[in-house]
């Protein structure tokens, strides 16, 4: 497996979508350990374990190395190794991990004897922005020698690059509206249930939907509640009890191999993968 692609995602939501669509299209799980991981590419990630030594320096709980993939697919001379940077504003991670793949081809490395074909794909929310100012900040961050075009394959400086940003219409839109155009039908009793307890259920005031810090008998300022993710949460507890949501796209039926199969946007995420 001499062609690697490596795929950007703001976080784990993203992860469990795109590895569905691929797994639908044939690919399986890399269930290779570190040590006899496709070379040199494990003894990469073991370097950077080796180097995770002091627990005091990490936060407890779900927090994954941005260095190391959190899943790795394959279908026949291709490898795809996805990595959850943990959000959007994650530039420098981004650059930091990109450069650790190119070094691995660099002349004084130790691995440029190895013969690897990269593809990098960069996966984004529009948020509340247009398609096309998505794409403009990656340009901005990537600088290469020609634009990235939304949703096309670049060949240019040595690399195969690619992007897509998760949109509804003209401006804004997020992964979320995605997956509730592929969950809904055929299930719309169940999400109307599920979007009418969470609209008559809405938590006020306005500051309990923020962190609750016991201790200190006070909330923070930032406010985590998202309707789409709650309404994809609720509704998926009705087969994943106590599940996260990243459970719940990648083994929930809402969304089924035809759903992915008839999706524009699955069929033009998958082309990014060809």
């Amino acid at each position: 497996m001499d062609n690697i692609t490596i795929v950007f995602c703001e976080g784990q939501h993203d992860i469990a979508f795109l590895s569905k669509i691929l797994y639908i299209h044939g690919y399986k799980e890399y269930k290779k350990k570190l040590k006899v991981f496709k070379e040199p590419l494990g003894e990469q990630y073991l370097s950077i374990l080796r180097e995770e030594k002091n627990i005091s320096e990490k936060k407890l709980g779900f927090n994954p190395i941005y260095k190391i993939p959190s899943v790795a697919l394959y279908k026949d001379n291709e490898l795809v190794l996805f990595h959850n940077m943990g959000g959007d504003g994650k530039a420098t991670e981004r650059k930091e991990l990109l450069s650790m793949y190119q070094n691995l081809q660099a002349e004084e490395d130790d691995f440029s004897s190895f013969n690897l074909n990269f593809k990098f794909l960069y996966f984004f929310d529009a948020d509340t922005s247009t398609v096309d100012q998505r794409i403009n900040e990656l340009d901005q961050e990537l600088a290469l020698s020609k634009n990235i075009e939304h949703n096309i394959i670049l060949n240019v400086d040595s690399y195969s690059w690619g992007c897509y940003v998760f949109h509804k219409g003209a401006v804004g839109g997020y992964l979320e509206d995605i997956l509730l155009d592929l969950m809904k039908p055929d299930n719309e009793e169940i999400f109307q249930n599920t979007e009418a307890f969470i609209s008559s259920n809405i938590l006020t005031p306005i500051e309990r939907q923020s962190e609750y810090k016991p201790f200190d008998n006070i909330y923070n300022n930032k406010c985590k509640f998202k309707n789409k993710k709650s309404i994809i949460s609720v509704a998926g507890q009705l087969q994943f009890s106590g599940m996260a949501n990243a459970v719940i796209i990648a083994k929930s039926d809402f969304i089924k191999k035809d759903d992915i199969l008839n999706s524009e946007v699955c069929n033009n995420i998958m082309k990014l993968f060809k």
